[in-house]
């Protein structure tokens, strides 16, 4: 991780040029926060952690697991799917007036930023030089950040490690601020999943997009991307000046014989090793009041179930751009997995997710249907979810039919499509409430609860 932070720092100075320094001194701060995790266990959470509490510019920051000695947990053993940090901010925040949570209850929200996003491809935040995102000792940002963060235990004994994170801030005085935005096809959800259906011609896409108005003028210093398993890529357009593009991050995906695609139990569909990003010292110009838009690129060939499409980018506020000027001539494409000198594949991989149970001994193995007889259930009836079970957990319907889910107890459950003809998820529920779906197409679709894949299985035939 370091070293491609170090690999996008020198391309970084190298687009720089000439440019004058600002810096003072750089600095380092280092924060580790402790992870417990179950066995096989799958965990999302949202805690208070510190920042460098300082007068400055961050300037850079990274994220890993390690263990107690600093060193680099290996997926086999823990993944951190996807992290989130986000402060409080004296703008108001433009993308969200309500917000969802992971239980998918609205809260209020109104000045709550994100400042920095990573996921499995480790995305790392390097600006170019003499920009910096600003933070205060006081007002208007609390001493605190929320972290958002989604976790997964791939072995059956219980595990700890660290989620370790790294900032970069600078006390000079006179950076050029960034303010970041978080362009999100889901927006604001704590866990801002879709589902692609599948079903399309070979070759197909499917999109989501998301669109905003820009609440100020400015230029876009430096941007990437988050997806999932099935991705092509996403694209930051400007549909008010001829929709010319402004980002394009592309994903890397491992080779065969990377751990992403060989860790076992599979607990969900594998990501891409890296994502692309831009760089731009004179940074792309953007006029207050247009659109920028975000579209999500999936594979629509093949289901692909809880995935996400996220861009960030940070824009250098400048009211003084109008209209749709050239672009800037120095925007750098930066490729982690390329600098880092690994293989990697430009088309996601086709992967098959199956259904996992646990044997008499307590280790995962792969299945084909959870225990007990397959039971033939009606159009509209009622499929419960208990404490950690799907009742009954094998059922066949007639094409056509509606199965409803009604989630029992205060426990947070969902229902996620695994593998089967076409793709589809439930939000986080519990406390009694409920998600139906019309099984419109023949055959077995076999579904876990996303957060209890090894836990809690079922299937549904369609004839």
């Amino acid at each position: 991780m370091r070293r491609t932070l170090i690999a996008i720092a020198v391309s970084v100075a190298a687009l720089a040029g000439g440019a004058t320094s600002a810096s003072a001194v750089t600095h380092t701060s280092t924060y580790n926060v402790p992870v417990k995790m179950d066995p096989y266990q799958v965990t999302q959470q949202i805690d208070f952690v510190d920042r460098p509490n300082v007068d400055g510019f961050i300037t850079g920051m990274s994220v890993d697991v390690v263990d107690k000695n600093g060193k680099q947990v290996p997926i086999r053993r823990l993944m951190l799917h996807h992290i989130v940090f986000a402060g409080i901010s004296g703008r108001q925040n433009n993308m969200c007036k309500t917000f969802t949570g992971f239980d998918s209850r609205t809260y209020p929200y109104s000045n709550t930023e994100i400042l920095y996003g990573n996921g499995e491809e480790r995305n790392t935040l390097v600006l170019p030089k003499g920009y910096g995102y600003q933070i205060y000792k006081t007002a208007p940002q609390f001493a605190k950040w929320g972290m958002i963060w989604m976790f997964m235990n791939h072995r059956g004994v219980s595990d700890h490690a660290f989620i370790r994170y790294t900032v970069q801030w600078d006390d000079a005085k006179d950076l050029t601020p960034v303010h970041p935005y978080w362009l999100d096809v889901r927006s604001c959800h704590a866990d801002p999943v879709y589902d692609v259906p599948g079903g399309g011609k070979k070759g197909s896409t499917y999109k989501r997009t998301f669109t905003t108005t820009m609440p100020e003028g400015g230029r876009v210093v430096a941007g990437g991307g988050h997806v999932h398993g099935g991705a092509k890529n996403l694209t930051v357009t400007e549909p008010d000046c001829a929709n010319r593009t402004v980002l394009k991050s592309k994903p890397a995906w491992g080779m065969p014989t990377h751990p992403f695609y060989n860790v076992r139990p599979i607990l969900h569909e594998p990501g891409p090793i890296s994502m692309s990003g831009m760089l731009s010292q004179k940074g792309y110009p953007i006029a207050k009041g247009q659109r920028l838009r975000l579209t999500s690129n999936y594979d629509g060939e093949r289901p692909h179930t809880r995935v996400m499409g996220i861009s960030m980018v940070y824009v250098a506020p400048d009211e003084s751009v109008k209209g749709c000027p050239k672009p800037p001539d120095d925007i750098l494409k930066v490729q982690p997995a390329e600098l880092r000198g690994e293989q990697f594949r430009t088309k996601p991989p086709k992967f098959i997710v199956p259904l996992t149970g646990i044997d008499q001994n307590g280790r995962a193995h792969e299945i084909q249907r959870p225990p007990g007889k397959t039971v033939a259930v009606n159009s509209g009836d009622t499929i419960n979810v208990g404490s950690f079970f799907f009742g009954p957990p094998n059922v066949r319907v007639t094409q056509g039919s509606t199965l409803n889910w009604k989630f029992l107890n205060s426990t947070l459950h969902n229902v996620t499509l695994a593998n089967g003809p076409r793709g589809f998820s439930s939000p986080n529920l519990n406390d009694g409430r409920g998600f139906k779906f019309k099984f419109k197409k023949p055959g077995t679709y076999r579904i876990f609860c996303g957060l209890h894949p090894t836990q809690m299985s079922e299937t549904v035939t369609v004839k």
